[in-house]
């Protein structure tokens, strides 16, 4: 927001300051606040009504408070004044730095009897998983398509009677793969574990086994983590009844603990065939924002800017911008080789990046002979041999304010035929007469 903007807010805030001078808060330093807040993406009410409190004596600008609970799935992106009645499902210590200083949050999932939301606090949280809390003026943001909760200077959080909201409010929805989404209450899957690995992680002090890996059913793919130990083995097929979804960048993640039920159950019920990579068409794909191990095909509308000849961190692999890592600095970049398209299918566009193995595939041409050629033949070269191609790509597809990006596993051209795309095209064409 420009600071011209900010004028009148701040003489709102003053407004009720008036009569309370001890402090003698100037309105130089109120702007920085103010400004500080609104880049942490706080909603303008909330800021304001933080700021009163902070300098002020418990004064407030009239408006709006929350009385009426309003329950997880009923919720909009920048919301104020948030009134909600919930159980915690996780929760985690977390150690982060905002502008040079070290700060201590906190961060889970809270769940009601519609849906599940993650939620981050900014002071202390002193209650646990399981815990039945009423929670009054939080407030809501959106990061990467996904509404959370934020719990800022002015909410109150009261723990009481689990009776309030019982367990029996959750009551599992059973869904296919393709259905699950962040949001979700509990969820009853029946899936084959497709890959599982085990590793240890420290929370609060201890260290933990956790279990993650992927599960697939006819409709698609999804991650998953489990907190205990149920002796998961690839290709066991299990309905899991009492897991929860979040989603990272689109991806749909199952996630399950002790709590849950875990049947393993007979394979013959889902054969292992059945577990395809599912074949999207683009505009569904930018509709669920993001999948795991999905195919799509399009035609290459756009080399984008960054392909051809790149250098990487050799620390982390980031590609560097002019020689530099923007978190290791300086460093002797190490060579490579990508494209970044753009595809349409005619429903829709998405990214899309290939990496050296692929692009020296399509080409047919090795790294070390195009560094000889140069960066700029080989961009024309990608003009004349990729751009207006068809291509079949299968990867993991994510998700963010920037669009939909698939980041390939594979690729192959796809041979039209010409005469038969146009009989097709025919027969659409007499059909609508």
């Amino acid at each position: 927001m420009p600071v011209d903007d900010l004028s009148a807010h701040i003489e709102d805030i003053l407004d009720v300051l008036s009569e309370e001078s001890e402090k003698g808060v100037s309105k130089e330093e109120l702007e920085k606040e103010l400004k500080k807040f609104l880049e942490y993406g706080v909603p303008l009410t909330q800021a304001k009504q933080t700021l009163i409190k902070k300098f002020g004596s418990g004064k407030s600008i009239p408006g709006p408070v929350s009385t009426e609970r309003k329950v997880i799935a009923d919720l909009q992106p920048n919301e104020p004044n948030v009134h909600l009645l919930c159980r915690i499902i996780t929760v985690n210590p977390k150690e982060i730095t905002v502008k040079g200083e070290n700060r201590s949050i906190f961060y889970g999932i809270l769940g009601d009897e519609s849906g599940t939301v993650p939620f981050t606090s900014w002071g202390a949280f002193d209650f646990e998983k399981g815990d039945v809390i009423e929670i009054t003026n939080a407030y809501t943001r959106e990061w990467q398509g996904n509404i959370q909760i934020n719990l800022g200077d002015r909410v109150t959080i009261t723990k009481t009677d689990n009776n309030k909201l019982p367990e029996s409010a959750y009551e599992p929805k059973e869904l296919k793969i393709a259905e699950l989404r962040s949001g979700l209450g509990t969820v009853d899957v029946t899936a084959r574990i497709v890959d599982v690995n085990k590793r240890e992680v420290g929370v609060g002090g201890e260290t933990k086994q956790v279990f993650s890996g992927i599960i697939g059913d006819e409709t698609g793919k999804a991650q998953f983590t489990s907190w205990h130990n149920f002796d998961l083995k690839t290709d066991d097929v299990v309905r899991i009844t009492g897991g929860y979804v979040k989603s990272w960048k689109g991806i749909p993640q199952l996630t399950f603990d002790e709590k849950a039920k875990v049947k393993k159950i007979d394979k013959s019920k889902m054969p292992k065939g059945d577990i395809a990579t599912v074949h999207m068409p683009l505009h569904r794909l930018v509709e669920k924002g993001g999948a795991l191990d999905v195919k799509i095909e399009g035609t290459v509308i756009e080399i984008r800017e960054g392909s051809g000849l790149i250098s990487r961190c050799p620390e982390c692999n980031r590609a560097l911008l002019n020689e530099e890592c923007q978190i290791h600095g300086k460093v002797k970049g190490k060579p490579d080789l990508r494209v970044k398209a753009i595809l349409d299918d005619g429903t829709g566009s998405i990214n899309a990046i290939l990496n050296r193995e692929i692009t020296e595939k399509l080409l047919g041409i090795s790294l070390e002979e195009w560094q000889k050629k140069g960066n700029d033949v080989l961009i024309d070269e990608l003009q004349k041999r990729v751009f207006a191609s068809r291509l079949l790509i299968q990867g993991n597809a994510l998700g963010d304010s920037f669009g939909t990006t698939i980041i390939a596993k594979e690729a192959e051209p796809v041979t039209i035929d010409i005469n038969k795309e146009a009989s097709a095209l025919l027969e659409a064409v007499e059909a609508l007469r």
